[in-house]
């Protein structure tokens, strides 16, 4: 197997099992408990991914889509006339 960036055949793997004992952080939305299976890093119990010794890329299929549950909530609009009685 070579890199899929820089074509080095220097690549490693591993392969985790880390049960649900995980956070994964994506634009300050975290998500606790198993490895999500959509952010191409392995999925369930496992973290697993291979990457290149010499220029360090994450081998795999990139970009991943945004996961829905990293996707922020749309905030209901507030109006300020709601939140006081005029007393």
């Amino acid at each position: 197997m070579s890199c899929q960036g820089c074509g080095a055949d220097r690549i490693a793997s591993i392969n985790a099992k880390s049960s649900d004992l995980n956070c994964v952080e994506i634009d300050g939305i975290e998500h606790d408990g198993y490895v999500p299976d959509d952010i191409g890093i392995g999925g369930g119990d496992y973290v697993e991914f291979t990457w290149c010794l010499h220029c360090g890329k994450i081998q795999g299929d990139f970009p991943v889509p945004t996961p829905e549950k990293f996707i922020p909530e749309p905030q209901e609009k507030i109006d300020m006339d709601d939140l006081f009685d005029g007393d």
